[in-house]
């Protein structure tokens, strides 16, 4: 049974529907033709020289991302961008990319309810309702550096940044990625601690000395997990339709780390 990208992005948008991304996200196929053959497929956070190399190593056909390889409006392709330079390598070899962002994030199953499970989070509930970004769920009473050294290890983070509010954790808002803008609403949720990465510095500070604790652990960990739960959903779906596709997971490096 032959299976094309047309096949793939199919299935994607059964997992995660591309209606249930923000308005200003871009989502979908960015890059092949629809009815390419599809025989290996390689998942990442993002497309960098790593995985594009690793892709062509491994003959992949397609990528699937999870940070849009286009984002902004461009007006042209050309070899004097680093990005634009890995699409045009992309479109050399046939390799076709498809993008689930936002929607992959606030999905049931997706980027927060695995980073909800990972964090060992129970009676966890959507954190914003109107767009479905974030979860707060509970965990058993403890110290902000101990839940840090579990957010940490769990993770497997290079490093976590703590603002202690000097509150007990128990009721824990997370966001996997930037979710900086979740903090006032992860207090009016009752939250005592918020989980996420890219915090600027005066974001926590009206968290902290608002009375939230903030558990920066990186945009990448926070994210990575959900590359690997794709992975399985996929092969499960490729399995039980009789479509013979290998999956496999990017090994992408931090972006950023501790020395």
């Amino acid at each position: 049974m032959s299976i094309s990208v047309a096949d793939i992005v199919k299935i994607m948008e059964e997992i995660a529907p591309p209606v249930l991304a923000e308005g200003w996200d871009n989502v979908g196929l960015m890059l092949g033709r629809r009815g390419k053959a599809v025989k290996k497929l390689l998942l990442a956070l993002d497309i960098t020289a790593e995985v594009v190399q690793q892709a062509i190593a491994q003959k992949v056909d397609m990528i699937i991302t999870h940070h849009p390889l286009i984002f902004r409006e461009m007006k042209k392709v050309t070899d004097s961008d680093w990005q634009q330079e890995l699409m045009l390598t992309l479109a050399e070899k046939g390799i076709a990319v498809y993008s689930a962002h936002t929607n992959l994030d606030c999905v049931s199953n997706g980027v927060n309810d695995v980073l909800a499970k990972k964090l060992r989070l129970e009676s966890v509930d959507v954190l914003d309702n109107d767009s479905g970004l974030g979860r707060i769920g509970t965990v058993t009473a403890c110290s902000v550096q101990e839940f840090a050294a579990l957010v940490k290890q769990s993770l497997r983070a290079d490093y976590v940044v703590v603002g202690d509010a000097r509150k007990s954790v128990h009721r824990v808002a997370i966001c996997g990625g930037a979710g900086s803008d979740l903090i006032t609403l992860a207090k009016l949720c009752g939250a005592d601690t918020l989980v996420t990465g890219d915090i600027k510095y005066h974001d926590a500070q009206q968290a902290v000395f608002g009375g939230l604790n903030i558990i920066d652990a990186g945009h990448q960990p926070t994210e990575l997990p959900v590359m690997d739960n794709l992975a399985d959903r996929l092969s499960q779906r490729f399995a039980q339709r009789n479509m013979n596709v290998v999956v496999n997971v990017a090994s992408e490096t931090l972006l950023l780390k501790h020395i």
